[in-house]
């Protein structure tokens, strides 16, 4: 908490437009980017998705939502109640990252069932959803408070660019291959490049250290 202070007294002279030129904010937008593109393309495309992919009908695969919306959540709740208690935040959020990227990556190994496909989609919506409190919070453990609201605001802003690209090109790529094995590898992708943005993300060191 000491450490916190002084980091924060010392980032305190920093000007809005400073704060968002700082490198770190930049590495955490990019990072989001990558995170939206992924997540949203799962999203917008997982009704689809299931149904494509097991044959239920519209009906079956709406009672599936609440079950992937369900997983997401509770880790939502435990990664942020962890989060807090242990003071980290960028493995917190990539740990989730990396669980949805190798979820899916497990369905191009494993024997392919309509119950591995609805756990390998509980893991993707836990990913997609369980690390916002970690991430939210860690402009503000490196600005002051004027400075980390103006951050994420432009941070949230200009990586929802990936909610419009990502489902676009994973669309795009299932369309025009007829299948949706190279749009699950560019989710792989977004969910891995995400979370290796925000692990080499610079930590600010107080001044005269």
């Amino acid at each position: 908490l000491a450490q916190e202070r002084q980091t924060k007294a010392h980032l305190e002279k920093l000007s809005v437009w400073q704060a968002l030129r700082h490198p770190a904010v930049l590495i955490l937008t990019a990072g989001l980017f990558f995170t939206y593109s992924g997540g949203y393309a799962f999203w917008f495309f997982e009704p689809t998705m299931l149904q494509r992919l097991t044959g239920w009908s519209v009906q079956r695969v709406s009672w599936m939502g609440p079950i992937v919306f369900g997983a997401g959540l509770a880790g939502m709740l435990f990664f942020g109640w962890s989060s807090d208690r242990m003071r980290e935040r960028r493995w917190h959020f990539a740990i989730p990252q990396l669980t949805a990227a190798f979820a899916v990556g497990a369905w191009f190994f494993l024997p392919h069932s309509n119950i591995m496909l609805v756990i390998i989609f509980a893991l993707v919506g836990f990913g997609t959803i369980a690390y916002l409190p970690s991430f939210w919070a860690l402009p503000s453990a490196f600005l002051s408070a004027s400075a980390a609201a103006a951050a994420v605001g432009f941070i949230n802003c200009t990586a929802s660019i990936g909610g419009y690209f990502g489902p676009k090109i994973f669309g795009e790529l299932s369309q025009r291959t007829g299948s949706f094995r190279i749009g699950f590898a560019f989710m792989i992708a977004c969910w891995i490049i995400a979370s290796v943005v925000v692990l080499i993300c610079p930590r600010e060191e107080p001044s005269g250290r």
